[in-house]
C-alpha cells in the first residue's frame, strides 16, 4: 500500500467516529434551529416566509393541495385569508377567503389586485412556489384599514381648511380601534386622538423605522405629507396579529443559543480527541519535526534514541505500532537525508567547477590582456622606429584581441540580462526557412567547418515567425558552432526545418552521428561556466554559448531539447512559435 493509501486510511479510522458525531451534532442543530426560525416566521408574520419556507408547509395529495395547520392558525391570528392558485389561474385552494372573492383570476386581474394601492383594503403577499412538478401562486392578504382612515383623515382635515372633523373622524377610528397625529410644518405635534404616547416632535429616525414594516409590532402605521398645508399625518391601527410573547431579535437569541451549543460540543470533541492524539500521534509527528529541524541545521541524519537506536523501532528491529503507519514517511525522510548530502555535495562540485571557471576566464582575459599590453609597449618604445606596415600589423593584433574580450564581455553580460528577464526583443517577422538556409551557407563557408559535412534540409516551403533577427541568428549559429566544435573531423551535421503536428509553431534540430555525450554533460548541457566534451576535445571558450542559446530560446516563447547517446550522435530541437496573424 502507498504512501498516501496508508495515511488517508488511518487518519480515516481516527477521525471517523469524530466527524460523524460532529456532523450528526451540527445537523441536529441545524434543523432544530431551522424549524425554530421557520415556525417563528409563521407564528409572528407568515407574509415574511421565504417561498422555499413555504413550500415546506405545502402538501399535495394527489389533486389535492392543503396548507400546514400552523400556517392556517397564523393566519386566522392575523385575521388574514389565503388562497393558492394554480397555473391556468384557477383557485385551487381557500382558506378564510370573503365572501366577494373571485375563484380564478386572469392576469389583468391579479395585477389590480396585488399592485399598491392606498385604499386597498387589504394587504397582498403572494410567492410562486414550485411543488410537485408544478407551480402554485399563494396569495395572502391581512386587513388593510388604516389606508382608507388616512384617505378620509385627509380629505376631512382639507375639507376643514385643516382642523378635522373629529366627531366623524372618531366615530371610524374607534371601529377600528385606531389613532392619528398631526404634526405642523416645523415637526411639532399639532393634534392627536386616541394615542397618548404621541411624541412632541415627529422625529425622522421613528418615521424611518416605522416605514421598513417592522415584525411583530403592536401597530400598523402610515404616513403622509401634505406639500401643499406642509402637515404631516400619521395613522396606526391595532396590529391583530401582535403577539407580546415573540421578541423580535428571538431569532438572534436562537441563533445564539445553537452556535453557543455547537461551541461546546466541538470543544469537548477537540479535548477528547485532541487527548489521544497526544499520545497515539504526537509522538511519530514530533519525531518527524526534531529529523526535519535537524535537516534545517544541515545535520542530515536521523535522531537516534539515547541508547542510539531508531525511535520507531522496537529492540528486535520491528516498527512500533504508532510508527508503523508513518514507515513511508520515514523511509521518505531517509530518502531525503540522503538527497541533501549528495545536494550538498554536488553544491561543492559546482563551485569547484565554477572556480576552474572562473580561472580558465581569467586565463581567456589575460591572455589578450598580455598580447595587448606587449605589443603596446612596442608601439611606445623611441629606441626604434617601426615601419608603417608593422605600426598596422600590430595595431590588427590589438584589435582582434580587444574584439574577442568584448565579445567574451558582452557574452557574460547577454546572459545575466536574459537570467533577469531584462533584455528585450524587438521581434519581425521573417521567412524562417530561407533564413535559416543561409546561416547554414554561412557556417559552411566558415574554414572551422571545413573538415565537417554540413547539410540543410526544410521539410516545409516557406513560412514566416516573429523572431528577433539577431538573436535568433545567434540561436543557430551557437547551436551550430558547439556541434562542429565538439564532433570530429568528418561528422556529418543536419540542420532541418519542420512544422509542428498543430500548425501552431515549427522546430529547427540540429542533429550529429558524432561522439554522443555521457549524461553528466547532458544534464549540464545549459549551465552556464559549463565546459562539456572529451578530454581530448577543445575545451576553449566561454562555457556560455548554450547557456546564452538556450535563454534565448526560452525568451522567444520557445523550448529546447538535447537527446544524445554516446556513440550515436546528438540532436537538439527547439521549437518556436507562428507568426501572429493581422486581420
Amino acid at each position: 500500500m502507498s504512501l498516501r493509501k496508508k495515511l488517508i486510511s488511518q487518519y480515516v479510522r481516527q477521525f471517523f467516529g469524530f466527524v460523524v458525531v460532529l456532523f450528526v451534532c451540527l445537523s441536529i442543530s441545524l434543523v432544530i434551529f431551522g424549524v425554530r426560525v421557520t415556525n417563528e416566521e409563521i407564528a409572528a408574520d407568515p407574509s415574511r416566509l421565504s417561498a422555499s419556507d413555504l413550500a415546506m408547509q405545502l402538501h399535495v395529495e394527489g389533486k389535492v393541495i392543503r396548507v400546514d395547520k400552523k400556517v392556517e392558525k397564523s393566519v386566522e391570528n392575523h385575521h388574514g385569508w389565503m388562497q393558492i392558485v394554480d397555473e391556468q389561474g384557477k383557485v385551487v385552494y381557500a382558506f378564510r377567503t370573503p365572501a366577494d372573492s373571485p375563484t380564478s383570476y386572469t392576469p389583468g386581474e391579479w395585477i389590480a389586485l396585488v399592485q399598491t394601492d392606498q385604499a386597498a383594503p387589504y394587504h397582498f403577499t403572494y410567492w410562486v412556489v414550485s411543488l410537485a412538478d408544478k407551480k402554485w401562486i399563494v396569495l395572502y392578504a391581512t386587513p388593510a384599514p388604516e389606508f382608507e382612515l388616512m384617505r378620509q383623515l385627509l380629505a376631512t382635515s382639507q375639507a376643514a381648511g385643516g382642523e378635522p372633523d373629529t366627531e366623524l373622524l372618531q366615530q371610524s377610528f374607534s371601529r377600528e380601534n385606531a389613532w392619528y397625529v398631526i404634526y405642523d410644518r416645523d415637526g411639532r405635534l399639532f393634534r392627536q386622538w386616541n394615542y397618548a404616547n404621541a411624541a412632541p416632535r415627529l422625529d425622522l429616525m421613528e418615521v424611518l423605522q416605522t416605514g421598513q414594516g417592522q415584525q411583530n409590532t403592536p401597530y400598523n402605521i402610515i404616513s403622509r405629507y401634505d406639500q401643499q398645508s406642509g402637515w404631516t399625518y400619521v395613522v396606526g391601527t391595532h396590529n391583530p396579529g401582535y403577539q407580546p410573547g415573540l421578541a423580535g431579535d428571538s431569532v438572534d437569541n436562537m441563533l445564539e443559543d445553537a452556535l453557543r451549543q455547537l461551541v461546546v460540543i466541538m470543544i469537548l470533541c477537540v479535548v477528547v480527541v485532541g487527548s489521544w492524539y497526544a499520545l497515539r500521534v504526537g509522538k511519530p509527528l514530533l519525531h518527524m519535526v526534531s529529523w526535519i529541524e535537524r535537516l534545517a541545521k544541515g545535520q542530515y541524519v536521523e535522531p537516534p534514541t539515547r541508547k542510539g537506536r531508531k525511535v520507531g523501532m522496537t529492540r528486535k528491529g520491528k516498527w512500533k505500532r504508532s510508527f508503523a503507519v508513518y514507515k513511508d514517511m520515514f523511509d521518505a525522510l531517509g530518502h531525503l537525508s540522503e538527497t541533501l548530502r549528495m545536494n550538498e555535495q554536488r553544491q561543492k562540485d559546482m563551485e569547484r567547477t565554477r572556480e576552474e571557471w572562473i580561472s580558465g576566464l581569467s586565463h581567456d582575459l589575460k591572455t589578450p590582456l598580455s598580447s595587448i599590453f606587449g605589443y603596446a609597449a612596442i608601439l611606445e618604445t623611441e629606441a626604434y622606429e617601426w615601419a608603417k606596415g608593422e605600426v598596422g600589423q600590430f595595431g590588427r593584433t590589438i584589435r582582434e584581441k580587444a574584439d574577442y574580450m568584448n565579445g567574451l564581455i558582452e557574452d557574460l553580460n547577454l546572459t545575466y540580462r536574459l537570467k533577469n528577464n531584462a533584455l528585450p526583443l524587438v521581434k519581425e517577422s521573417i521567412e524562417v526557412v530561407e533564413t535559416i538556409r543561409r546561416i547554414t551557407v554561412d557556417m559552411v563557408n566558415d574554414p572551422g567547418a571545413d573538415e565537417h559535412l554540413i547539410e540543410f534540409r526544410a521539410f516545409v516551403p516557406s513560412f514566416r515567425a516573429e523572431v528577433e533577427p539577431t538573436y535568433f541568428r545567434r540561436i543557430i549559429v551557437n547551436i551550430l558552432a558547439n556541434a562542429i566544435k565538439h564532433t570530429p573531423a568528418g561528422t556529418r551535421v543536419l540542420v532541418s526545418v519542420s512544422a509542428l503536428e498543430t500548425s501552431s509553431g515549427f522546430a529547427v534540430a540540429i542533429s550529429d552521428n558524432g561522439l554522443g555525450m555521457d549524461e553528466q554533460t547532458q544534464d549540464n548541457l545549459f549551465e552556464r561556466y559549463y565546459r562539456g566534451g572529451h578530454t581530448e576535445e577543445d575545451v576553449s571558450g566561454t562555457g556560455l554559448g548554450m547557456a546564452i542559446a538556450k535563454q534565448l530560446v526560452l525568451a522567444h516563447d520557445g523550448e529546447i531539447a538535447v537527446e544524445s547517446k554516446q556513440g550515436s550522435g546528438t540532436t537538439v530541437t527547439m521549437t518556436f512559435p507562428l507568426a501572429k496573424r493581422k486581420d
